[in-house]
């Protein structure tokens, strides 16, 4: 069995994607407490785009064919 980084596996994509959304998370309250709109769009785009990097990598880079 060939032994894989932890961050190339499933799961540790999945943590990097949580951790990633968690800052976004962060940076869109900053925007919120400070009242700068483009903290908030720019915590929205970090969030969306983490949030379709599991199903991308998934189903669209490296498919698995039956």
């Amino acid at each position: 069995m060939e032994k894989n980084s932890f961050f190339k596996t499933k799961e540790g994509g999945l943590t990097l994607a949580f951790i990633v959304i968690m800052i976004a998370f962060a940076i869109m309250l900053f925007g919120l407490y400070t009242g700068t709109t483009a903290a908030c769009a720019v915590g929205f785009v970090i969030m969306i785009a983490a949030m379709f990097y599991s199903p991308v990598k998934v189903f669209i880079l490296t498919p698995k064919h039956k």
